[in-house]
């Protein structure tokens, strides 16, 4: 699926790749359907900490081959 990007709001904090702020949020100019293999994504609250050693999962996009 390919959907242009209407708005893109960078962290604040960014400043580079593989930094403190290294994520943004994007509103796509269209709905997407969702469906295997496609589907939301779920965003902690700011105030989440974790204490150390947690074992942590992450997803993310792009080329999975």
């Amino acid at each position: 699926v390919s959907v242009p990007l209407a708005e893109l709001l960078p962290h604040p904090a960014y400043s580079g790749e593989a930094t403190s702020g290294d994520i943004a949020l994007g509103r796509l100019q269209r709905a997407v359907h969702f469906r295997w293999g496609l589907g939301p994504v779920c965003l902690p609250g700011a105030g989440l900490r974790f204490r150390p050693g947690t074992r942590c999962v992450t997803t993310g996009w792009g080329d999975t081959g």
